[in-house]
């Protein structure tokens, strides 16, 4: 397994219009899922348009990533989820810190359900 929950990664992710841009996201299934599903992963969107339905978006500083920065603002968009295979990553950013991994996880949660 290449890549873990709580990676940052590169992604070419597909916009419910249909259009496709690299954009970062976070893996937030489980390592488990990816073994089983042979290399399925779940992804929450990273962006800078800070704009975009703001009640849905959980704010990124630098100090909770490691191995990253983000040289803009940028938020996780918590209600933007889709579901690859590692072989559409792109490439490894860095990982965000459990804590905060924890609550956006809370706030997809709380964004789709």
């Amino acid at each position: 397994m290449k890549y873990k929950q709580k990676d940052i990664v590169e992604v070419n992710f597909l916009f419910p219009d249909g259009s496709l841009k690299m954009h970062p996201a976070i893996i937030i299934s489980n390592n488990e899922l990816q073994e089983d599903e042979f290399g399925l992963v779940y992804l929450v969107l990273i962006t800078s348009n800070l704009e975009l339905n703001q009640k849905y978006s959980y704010p990124l500083k630098n100090e909770m990533i490691l191995s990253h920065s983000f040289a803009k603002p940028s938020v996780v968009k918590c209600q933007i989820i889709a579901g690859y295979t590692e072989r559409d990553i792109m490439r490894r950013l860095g990982s965000i810190k459990q804590k905060y991994f924890d609550e956006i996880v809370d706030k997809v949660i709380e964004s789709v359900f």
